[in-house]
């Protein structure tokens, strides 16, 4: 078994950073492949043999952010979330003082073309519900904004305030959790950014930079995860929305008429286009707006 440095990979809710792990172990560690799916994620541990954690090269749990940040890595690769919830430290804090640790460190980071396949992803893959996501919503905001009822259930709310209210905060807070966009104010030698769009879409070239980048021989060849791969990429529910919000938006910015199902964008990404709107100081009607419209003709008659 090659000697490899010591690794970390930082990275956001959602940003499959489990993924990275599972591949860097199928490429460093002489096994037989595992699939690491639970249902969409790859959270699965049952990849990770005895011996990989005996040896203290990989561990089938995450760091937790105090014990990266005070160097406590007893694994050769670690995984954890680099920031808290209260940002103290922050995101970006939190993997400078991580890299003082450890020779390399991985940041899966998600990029422009697949920003709400990240902001879905916070939502849905660390939490049992949206709404369980949704629970720093300050209800005297709901009160204040819409005039709800505090001990109202978020699952009872019309549409149209849930729409107008992650328009106005979903996406400040997202944003805030992994230090949008990090690689404009994050240069440091053995930190490497890999993004989602080029892990996914780009996959042999990126894995070949990120070999390179830790300087290690992988034990197999990468094609040999291809069909893993190609599983992950299918199983992405919200890959598509990145794509449905462009075409919506660029339509009516080149005044065509794009037509969509309503099924095709969920409620965040409705959210993210009347955000957009908003900041090219267009308004929605919202009040009452509960069925999104399906046309960019239909979306410009509801136009303020």
């Amino acid at each position: 078994m090659q000697d490899f440095p010591k690794i970390n990979i930082s990275f956001a809710g959602g940003a499959y950073g489990h993924y990275l792990k599972w591949i860097l172990y199928s490429l460093l560690i002489d096994e037989p492949l595992v699939a690491p799916w639970i249902g969409s994620t790859s959270h699965s541990k049952d990849y990770i043999s005895d011996y990989a954690k005996r040896a203290r090269l990989f561990n089938s749990s995450m760091t937790t952010t105090d014990q990266a940040i005070a160097g406590k890595l007893e694994y050769q690769v670690t995984i954890n979330h680099p920031g808290t919830p209260d940002n103290n430290p922050g995101f970006i804090e939190g993997i400078q003082n991580i890299s003082r640790h450890v020779d390399y460190v991985l940041i899966p980071y998600i990029d422009h073309s697949t920003y709400l396949l990240g902001v879905h992803n916070g939502l849905h893959k660390p939490f049992d519900s949206m709404y369980t996501a949704l629970s720093y919503i300050d209800r005297e905001d709901l009160q204040k904004g819409w005039g709800i009822d505090t001990s109202e259930d978020l699952t009872d709310l019309p549409r149209w305030i849930l729409r107008e209210h992650h328009s106005l905060n979903l996406f400040n807070s997202w944003e805030s959790q992994c230090a949008w966009f990090l690689p404009n104010n994050l240069a440091k030698s053995n930190c490497e950014f890999v993004f989602i769009n080029d892990l996914f879409y780009n996959f042999l070239p990126t894995i070949e930079k990120i070999r390179q980048f830790l300087d290690v021989k992988w034990i197999r060849d990468p094609r040999d995860l291809l069909d893993f791969h190609r599983t992950n990429v299918k199983q992405q529910k919200y890959k598509y929305q990145d794509a449905f919000a462009s075409q919506i938006l660029n339509s009516i910015a080149d005044g065509t008429n794009f037509k969509w199902n309503a099924s095709d964008i969920t409620l965040q990404t409705e959210a993210y286009i009347q955000r957009a709107l908003h900041q090219q100081h267009i308004m929605l009607q919202c009040d009452g707006l509960n069925d999104f419209p399906t046309s960019t003709d239909e979306l410009i008659e509801v136009f303020a």
